[in-house]
């Protein structure tokens, strides 16, 4: 796919061979807090689960609902999520400007929406996107993970979706969450599960996938 970039630093896709890229990508997301990672996590997927319900992985951390939301990230150290939304022009499509906006809501305190860090911007969870030769979609990358794309669709005015694609398939994303070990002197991500919806389907399909070595250096 080619295209002119388009440029989106402080805000937030078919192309993905398999779940690994997003795992990594969540992983280097976790790990924004930090200055360097001791070693490369392993990756092991465990299960993959259908169900007529989206899974509610912790009930004491509340799911955000934002306005035009695409994603969200989760951890079990604390509520505080990190939050995609898209944003569209009067006319309900894809803003060229800043189509995607990323940022925290801080639900350990009250809330509140709080601006990324600019190292979290610039090294994780921040995005590029790129035209592509499809309609109404996007080519994104996070800046954390530029070599795997996913694909950000337009599906209808005013509503939009991320798009993976995983085993062959296409799955819209919804939320990941982050199993995190803090018995140690470092915090460890121990596990990844990643929350997605098959359009073929309408069932909501969990993919956990278990990780070692995943230690990260303060």
């Amino acid at each position: 796919m080619t295209g002119n970039a388009i440029t989106t630093m402080p805000r937030p896709c078919r192309c993905l061979n398999g779940v690994w890229a997003f795992a990594i990508l969540t992983l280097v997301c976790f790990c924004l807090t930090t200055a360097a990672t001791s070693a490369k996590p392993s990756l092991t997927p465990l299960s993959l689960t259908e169900t007529p319900h989206l899974p509610h992985v912790n009930p004491k951390f509340r799911h955000p609902a934002d306005l035009h939301q695409l994603f969200f990230l989760q951890r079990t150290i604390n509520a505080n999520t990190v939050v995609y939304t898209a944003h569209f022009d009067a006319a309900g499509n894809l803003d060229t400007e800043t189509p995607v906006a990323v940022y925290w809501r801080r639900f350990q305190d009250q809330g509140q929406v709080m601006p990324l860090r600019w190292y979290e911007r610039a090294f994780g969870f921040g995005v590029r996107l790129r035209t592509t030769d499809t309609p109404n979609a996007l080519r994104l990358t996070f800046n954390g993970l530029k070599s795997h794309p996913l694909e950000l669709r337009q599906t209808a005015p005013f509503t939009a979706a991320f798009f993976a694609r995983i085993n062959n398939r296409d799955y819209r994303l919804i939320y990941a969450y982050l199993d995190v070990d803090e018995s140690g002197l470092f915090p460890k991500v121990t596990r990844l599960r990643l929350y997605t919806n098959d359009p073929l389907t309408g069932l909501y399909v969990t993919h956990t996938i278990a990780v070692s070595g995943g230690a990260y250096t303060e």
